[in-house]
Protein backbone atom coordinates (compact mmCIF):
# COMPACT_ATOMS: atom_id res chain seq x y z
CA UNK A 1 0.00 0.00 0.00
CA UNK A 2 1.29 3.36 -1.16
CA UNK A 3 0.82 5.86 1.64
CA UNK A 4 1.22 10.00 1.31
CA UNK A 5 0.91 12.48 4.15
CA UNK A 6 0.38 15.79 4.00
CA UNK A 7 0.73 18.79 6.73
CA UNK A 8 1.16 22.04 6.69
CA UNK A 9 4.67 22.77 7.47
CA UNK A 10 8.02 21.05 8.89
CA UNK A 11 9.63 24.32 10.07
CA UNK A 12 9.61 24.53 13.98
CA UNK A 13 7.63 28.14 14.48
CA UNK A 14 5.10 26.73 12.08
CA UNK A 15 4.70 23.09 12.31
CA UNK A 16 5.47 22.52 15.92
CA UNK A 17 5.31 19.36 17.59
CA UNK A 18 2.43 18.35 14.92
CA UNK A 19 5.97 18.31 12.03
CA UNK A 20 8.04 16.62 14.32
CA UNK A 21 5.33 13.48 15.44
CA UNK A 22 4.34 14.20 10.68
CA UNK A 23 8.10 13.28 10.29
CA UNK A 24 8.76 10.80 12.62
CA UNK A 25 5.79 8.44 11.21
CA UNK A 26 6.62 9.11 7.61
CA UNK A 27 10.18 7.72 8.56
CA UNK A 28 9.64 4.98 10.37
CA UNK A 29 7.46 3.61 7.45
CA UNK A 30 10.06 4.36 5.16
CA UNK A 31 12.61 2.30 7.83
CA UNK A 32 9.70 -0.75 7.37
CA UNK A 33 9.61 -1.00 3.88
CA UNK A 34 6.82 0.60 3.20
CA UNK A 35 6.37 3.40 0.58
CA UNK A 36 5.68 6.59 1.90
CA UNK A 37 5.60 10.08 0.99
CA UNK A 38 5.58 13.65 2.87
CA UNK A 39 4.30 16.79 1.59
CA UNK A 40 4.29 20.00 2.99
CA UNK A 41 4.88 24.03 2.56
CA UNK A 42 8.20 26.12 3.69
CA UNK A 43 8.20 29.89 3.85
CA UNK A 44 12.08 30.97 4.19
CA UNK A 45 13.76 27.62 3.18
CA UNK A 46 12.96 24.48 3.01
CA UNK A 47 14.06 21.95 6.40
CA UNK A 48 15.16 18.96 3.98
CA UNK A 49 14.39 16.39 7.46
CA UNK A 50 13.54 13.05 5.61
CA UNK A 51 13.52 11.42 2.21
CA UNK A 52 10.97 11.37 -0.05
CA UNK A 53 10.35 14.49 1.98
CA UNK A 54 8.40 17.18 -0.30
CA UNK A 55 8.29 20.62 0.30
CA UNK A 56 6.69 23.46 -1.39
CA UNK A 57 7.06 27.42 -1.07
CA UNK A 58 3.97 28.63 -0.03
CA UNK A 59 2.46 32.40 -0.51
CA UNK A 60 1.84 34.80 2.37
CA UNK A 61 0.03 35.11 4.84
CA UNK A 62 1.49 31.78 6.45
CA UNK A 63 -1.45 30.77 8.43
CA UNK A 64 -3.05 29.59 5.08
CA UNK A 65 -0.73 27.26 3.82
CA UNK A 66 -1.06 27.52 0.06
CA UNK A 67 1.90 26.62 -2.23
CA UNK A 68 0.93 27.50 -5.83
CA UNK A 69 3.29 24.88 -7.21
CA UNK A 70 2.06 22.42 -4.76
CA UNK A 71 -1.08 23.03 -6.57
CA UNK A 72 -0.11 22.00 -9.61
CA UNK A 73 1.39 18.41 -8.62
CA UNK A 74 -1.40 17.34 -6.60
CA UNK A 75 -3.00 15.73 -9.24
CA UNK A 76 0.00 13.52 -9.65
CA UNK A 77 0.91 12.64 -5.88
CA UNK A 78 -2.47 11.62 -5.80
CA UNK A 79 -2.35 9.54 -8.65
CA UNK A 80 0.36 8.16 -7.53
CA UNK A 81 -0.37 7.27 -3.73
CA UNK A 82 -3.52 4.38 -2.69
CA UNK A 83 -4.03 6.33 1.18
CA UNK A 84 -3.69 9.98 1.79
CA UNK A 85 -2.79 11.05 5.54
CA UNK A 86 -3.96 14.12 6.69
CA UNK A 87 -2.23 15.57 9.81
CA UNK A 88 -3.90 18.99 10.92
CA UNK A 89 -6.94 20.80 9.96
CA UNK A 90 -8.06 23.73 8.52
CA UNK A 91 -5.19 24.83 6.09
CA UNK A 92 -4.46 25.09 2.01
CA UNK A 93 -2.55 21.80 1.81
CA UNK A 94 -6.23 19.99 3.42
CA UNK A 95 -7.85 21.89 0.78
CA UNK A 96 -5.82 20.88 -1.85
CA UNK A 97 -5.20 16.75 -1.19
CA UNK A 98 -8.85 16.59 0.48
CA UNK A 99 -10.38 17.91 -2.86
CA UNK A 100 -7.74 15.96 -4.86
CA UNK A 101 -8.87 12.90 -3.01
CA UNK A 102 -12.87 13.29 -3.42
CA UNK A 103 -11.98 13.77 -7.07
CA UNK A 104 -9.94 10.84 -7.64
CA UNK A 105 -11.84 8.58 -4.79
CA UNK A 106 -9.14 7.99 -3.12
CA UNK A 107 -9.01 7.03 1.12
CA UNK A 108 -8.25 9.94 3.26
CA UNK A 109 -7.03 9.20 7.09
CA UNK A 110 -7.20 12.11 9.25
CA UNK A 111 -4.78 12.42 12.29
CA UNK A 112 -6.50 14.76 14.73
CA UNK A 113 -3.33 15.81 16.58
CA UNK A 114 -5.23 17.20 19.47
CA UNK A 115 -7.34 19.43 16.89
CA UNK A 116 -10.57 18.70 18.32
CA UNK A 117 -9.59 19.91 21.49
CA UNK A 118 -12.17 22.28 23.15
CA UNK A 119 -9.85 24.62 23.64
CA UNK A 120 -9.08 24.46 19.98
CA UNK A 121 -12.35 24.84 18.81
CA UNK A 122 -13.31 28.08 20.54
CA UNK A 123 -10.25 29.67 18.76
CA UNK A 124 -11.17 31.44 15.67
CA UNK A 125 -14.52 30.14 15.75
CA UNK A 126 -16.22 31.61 13.00
CA UNK A 127 -12.75 31.26 10.56
CA UNK A 128 -13.12 27.34 11.20
CA UNK A 129 -17.07 27.13 10.27
CA UNK A 130 -15.86 29.12 6.84
CA UNK A 131 -13.38 26.39 6.42
CA UNK A 132 -15.80 23.63 6.89
CA UNK A 133 -18.10 25.42 4.46
CA UNK A 134 -15.54 25.86 2.07
CA UNK A 135 -13.87 22.77 2.16
CA UNK A 136 -13.38 20.30 5.12
CA UNK A 137 -16.51 19.47 5.40
CA UNK A 138 -16.75 17.12 1.99
CA UNK A 139 -13.21 16.08 3.02
CA UNK A 140 -14.49 14.92 6.10
CA UNK A 141 -17.45 12.85 3.97
CA UNK A 142 -13.93 11.81 2.19
CA UNK A 143 -12.57 10.50 5.76
CA UNK A 144 -12.51 6.28 5.76
CA UNK A 145 -10.43 6.68 9.09
CA UNK A 146 -9.49 8.15 11.95
CA UNK A 147 -6.78 8.61 13.86
CA UNK A 148 -6.89 9.58 18.08
CA UNK A 149 -3.76 9.79 19.53
CA UNK A 150 -5.90 9.11 22.84
CA UNK A 151 -9.08 7.62 24.14
CA UNK A 152 -9.87 11.04 25.29
CA UNK A 153 -9.18 12.25 21.63
CA UNK A 154 -11.46 9.75 20.42
CA UNK A 155 -14.32 10.61 22.44
CA UNK A 156 -13.65 14.15 21.32
CA UNK A 157 -14.38 12.97 17.46
CA UNK A 158 -17.13 11.24 18.26
CA UNK A 159 -18.88 14.13 20.23
CA UNK A 160 -18.59 16.32 16.76
CA UNK A 161 -20.53 13.78 15.16
CA UNK A 162 -18.15 11.17 13.13
CA UNK A 163 -19.21 7.89 12.63
CA UNK A 164 -16.42 7.17 10.51
CA UNK A 165 -13.46 3.93 11.99
CA UNK A 166 -11.39 5.42 15.01
CA UNK A 167 -8.17 3.82 15.67
CA UNK A 168 -6.01 4.89 18.47
CA UNK A 169 -2.77 4.97 18.06
CA UNK A 170 -0.32 7.40 20.18
CA UNK A 171 2.78 9.02 18.93
CA UNK A 172 5.70 6.89 19.19
CA UNK A 173 9.47 7.72 19.80
CA UNK A 174 12.84 5.75 18.43
CA UNK A 175 14.52 5.02 22.01
CA UNK A 176 17.76 4.08 20.11
CA UNK A 177 17.78 7.62 18.72
CA UNK A 178 18.07 8.79 22.80
CA UNK A 179 21.18 6.40 24.19
CA UNK A 180 21.45 6.84 28.10
CA UNK A 181 23.80 9.25 28.78
CA UNK A 182 24.98 11.03 31.98
CA UNK A 183 23.75 14.50 32.46
CA UNK A 184 26.49 16.92 30.95
CA UNK A 185 27.53 20.21 32.03
CA UNK A 186 29.02 20.98 28.78
CA UNK A 187 27.83 24.80 27.67
CA UNK A 188 24.97 24.06 24.43
CA UNK A 189 25.05 25.85 21.45
CA UNK A 190 21.33 27.88 20.99
CA UNK A 191 20.24 30.21 18.62
CA UNK A 192 20.08 33.53 21.34
CA UNK A 193 22.33 32.20 23.61
CA UNK A 194 25.84 30.95 22.14
CA UNK A 195 27.69 28.81 24.81
CA UNK A 196 24.44 28.10 27.79
CA UNK A 197 26.19 26.97 30.79
CA UNK A 198 24.29 25.25 33.84
CA UNK A 199 24.39 27.30 36.82
CA UNK A 200 22.44 25.23 38.62
CA UNK A 201 19.73 22.83 38.90
CA UNK A 202 17.47 23.40 35.95
CA UNK A 203 13.90 23.02 34.92
CA UNK A 204 13.58 23.37 31.26
CA UNK A 205 10.34 24.38 28.69
CA UNK A 206 10.54 22.89 25.58
CA UNK A 207 7.97 24.30 22.85
CA UNK A 208 6.83 27.03 20.99
CA UNK A 209 6.35 30.32 22.53
CA UNK A 210 2.23 30.42 22.87
CA UNK A 211 -0.58 31.12 24.66
CA UNK A 212 -2.19 27.47 24.83
CA UNK A 213 1.45 26.26 26.40
CA UNK A 214 0.68 28.19 29.54
CA UNK A 215 4.03 29.95 30.15
CA UNK A 216 2.05 32.75 31.66
CA UNK A 217 0.55 30.41 34.33
CA UNK A 218 4.55 28.96 34.98
CA UNK A 219 6.14 31.80 35.44
CA UNK A 220 3.99 33.26 37.90
CA UNK A 221 4.17 29.66 39.51
CA UNK A 222 7.85 30.33 39.43
CA UNK A 223 7.76 33.94 40.99
CA UNK A 224 5.73 32.20 43.90
CA UNK A 225 8.58 29.90 44.29
CA UNK A 226 11.40 32.55 43.96
CA UNK A 227 12.53 32.57 47.29
CA UNK A 228 13.41 28.30 48.06
CA UNK A 229 14.00 27.80 44.53
CA UNK A 230 16.72 30.78 43.86
CA UNK A 231 19.66 28.28 43.02
CA UNK A 232 17.49 26.93 40.04
CA UNK A 233 17.39 28.40 36.42
CA UNK A 234 14.43 28.20 33.98
CA UNK A 235 15.12 27.71 30.78
CA UNK A 236 12.51 28.51 28.11
CA UNK A 237 13.26 26.76 24.52
CA UNK A 238 11.34 27.35 21.72
CA UNK A 239 10.67 29.83 18.27
CA UNK A 240 8.84 32.77 19.44
CA UNK A 241 5.10 33.01 17.90
CA UNK A 242 3.68 36.05 16.74
CA UNK A 243 5.57 38.20 19.27
CA UNK A 244 4.63 36.35 22.43
CA UNK A 245 8.23 36.37 23.55
CA UNK A 246 8.34 39.98 24.28
CA UNK A 247 4.78 39.49 26.25
CA UNK A 248 6.75 36.55 28.09
CA UNK A 249 10.16 38.91 28.84
CA UNK A 250 7.54 41.74 30.34
CA UNK A 251 5.80 39.36 32.19
CA UNK A 252 9.25 38.23 33.89
CA UNK A 253 9.99 42.03 34.49
CA UNK A 254 6.58 42.87 36.54
CA UNK A 255 7.28 39.44 38.75
CA UNK A 256 10.80 40.34 39.46
CA UNK A 257 11.94 36.98 37.88
CA UNK A 258 14.26 38.16 34.69
CA UNK A 259 17.46 37.33 36.18
CA UNK A 260 16.52 33.38 36.56
CA UNK A 261 14.93 33.01 32.93
CA UNK A 262 17.16 32.12 30.01
CA UNK A 263 15.52 31.87 26.34
CA UNK A 264 17.47 29.63 23.87
CA UNK A 265 14.93 30.19 20.62
CA UNK A 266 14.21 27.28 18.53
CA UNK A 267 16.70 24.60 19.35
CA UNK A 268 16.93 21.45 17.06
CA UNK A 269 18.60 17.93 16.67
CA UNK A 270 21.60 17.28 18.88
CA UNK A 271 21.32 20.62 21.00
CA UNK A 272 18.16 19.76 21.65
CA UNK A 273 18.68 16.21 23.11
CA UNK A 274 22.17 18.12 24.98
CA UNK A 275 19.65 20.49 26.20
CA UNK A 276 17.32 17.58 27.77
CA UNK A 277 19.50 15.59 29.22
CA UNK A 278 20.76 18.62 30.95
CA UNK A 279 17.63 19.18 32.61
CA UNK A 280 16.69 18.50 36.52
CA UNK A 281 13.11 18.93 35.53
CA UNK A 282 11.24 19.24 32.53
CA UNK A 283 7.82 20.88 32.47
CA UNK A 284 4.67 21.38 29.76
CA UNK A 285 2.40 24.19 31.44
CA UNK A 286 -0.10 23.42 28.49
CA UNK A 287 -3.30 24.71 28.22
CA UNK A 288 -4.31 22.22 25.47
CA UNK A 289 -2.70 19.61 23.44
CA UNK A 290 -2.99 16.55 21.72
CA UNK A 291 -0.17 14.26 22.63
CA UNK A 292 2.86 16.39 23.14
CA UNK A 293 6.26 14.90 21.64
CA UNK A 294 7.97 16.76 23.92
CA UNK A 295 7.11 14.94 26.69
CA UNK A 296 8.21 11.73 24.97
CA UNK A 297 11.65 13.18 24.32
CA UNK A 298 12.12 13.83 27.99
CA UNK A 299 11.64 10.83 29.34
CA UNK A 300 13.73 9.17 26.64
CA UNK A 301 16.39 11.49 28.34
CA UNK A 302 15.26 9.84 31.71
CA UNK A 303 14.11 13.61 32.84
CA UNK A 304 11.18 13.81 35.11
CA UNK A 305 8.70 15.63 33.93
CA UNK A 306 5.39 17.80 34.87
CA UNK A 307 2.99 18.59 32.99
CA UNK A 308 -0.76 19.78 32.91
CA UNK A 309 -3.99 17.28 32.54
CA UNK A 310 -4.80 19.08 29.09
CA UNK A 311 -1.60 17.21 28.31
CA UNK A 312 -3.52 13.83 27.91
CA UNK A 313 -1.07 11.92 29.55
CA UNK A 314 -1.90 10.03 32.48
CA UNK A 315 0.36 7.59 31.72
CA UNK A 316 2.46 9.89 34.10
CA UNK A 317 1.10 9.34 37.25
CA UNK A 318 0.95 5.51 36.75
CA UNK A 319 4.14 4.95 35.74
CA UNK A 320 5.72 7.60 38.32
CA UNK A 321 7.63 9.23 36.08
CA UNK A 322 6.94 12.98 36.92
CA UNK A 323 3.90 14.77 38.66
CA UNK A 324 0.75 15.87 36.79
CA UNK A 325 -1.33 19.09 37.72
CA UNK A 326 -4.47 21.03 36.35
CA UNK A 327 -3.47 24.23 34.13
CA UNK A 328 -4.10 26.64 36.92
CA UNK A 329 -0.83 28.96 38.28
CA UNK A 330 -1.87 27.36 41.81
CA UNK A 331 -2.08 23.68 40.88
CA UNK A 332 1.42 24.28 38.82
CA UNK A 333 2.82 26.19 41.85
CA UNK A 334 1.84 23.07 44.01
CA UNK A 335 3.59 20.47 41.47
CA UNK A 336 6.51 22.09 40.98
CA UNK A 337 7.16 22.45 45.28
CA UNK A 338 6.54 18.99 45.70
CA UNK A 339 8.65 18.33 42.40
CA UNK A 340 11.46 20.35 44.24
CA UNK A 341 11.18 19.50 47.67
CA UNK A 342 11.45 15.50 46.50
CA UNK A 343 14.75 15.55 46.13
CA UNK A 344 17.68 14.13 43.50
CA UNK A 345 17.25 10.93 44.38
CA UNK A 346 13.44 10.46 43.75
CA UNK A 347 13.70 12.28 40.67
CA UNK A 348 16.51 10.31 39.00
CA UNK A 349 13.82 7.24 39.72
CA UNK A 350 11.23 8.78 38.37
CA UNK A 351 13.49 10.22 35.08
CA UNK A 352 14.09 6.21 34.74
CA UNK A 353 11.03 5.36 35.14
CA UNK A 354 9.37 7.60 32.45
CA UNK A 355 12.59 6.22 29.82
CA UNK A 356 11.15 2.61 31.08
CA UNK A 357 7.72 3.86 30.41
CA UNK A 358 8.59 4.70 26.67
CA UNK A 359 10.46 1.54 25.90
CA UNK A 360 7.22 -0.53 26.80
CA UNK A 361 4.37 1.93 25.73
CA UNK A 362 6.12 3.81 23.09
CA UNK A 363 8.37 1.85 20.81
CA UNK A 364 7.15 2.55 17.05
CA UNK A 365 7.00 -0.65 15.95
CA UNK A 366 3.31 -1.88 17.58
CA UNK A 367 2.35 1.30 17.10
CA UNK A 368 3.00 1.56 13.39
CA UNK A 369 1.61 -2.28 13.22
CA UNK A 370 -1.73 -1.42 14.71
CA UNK A 371 -1.87 2.07 12.01
CA UNK A 372 -1.25 -0.42 9.23
CA UNK A 373 -3.84 -2.95 10.08
CA UNK A 374 -6.48 0.03 10.38
CA UNK A 375 -5.39 1.04 6.86
CA UNK A 376 -5.45 -2.22 5.52
CA UNK A 377 -9.55 -2.96 6.98
CA UNK A 378 -10.62 0.31 6.22
CA UNK A 379 -9.02 2.20 3.68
Amino acid sequence: MRHLHFTQSLEPLHGGGLASSTVTLHRQLLDLGVHSTLCSTFGEAPQRLATHALEFHRVKPDFIYYAPELRRNVKGLVSDAEVLHGHGLYVGTNYLFGREARRQRKSLVYHVHGFFEPWILQRSRWKKLLVHWLFEDGNFRQVRLWRALTNKEAGQIRACGIRAPIVVVPNGLALEEYPERPSSQASIETPWIPNLTKRGPRLLFLGRLHEKKGLDLLLRAWASLRAECRSWELVIAGPDERGYLSRLQDLARSLGIRDQLLFTGAVTAEPKKELLRSADLFVLPSRSEGFPMSLLEAMACSVPVIATSACNFPDITSAEAGWECEATMESLRQALAIARHAGEKERLQRGNNGRQLVARRYAWPSIISTLLQACSDYC
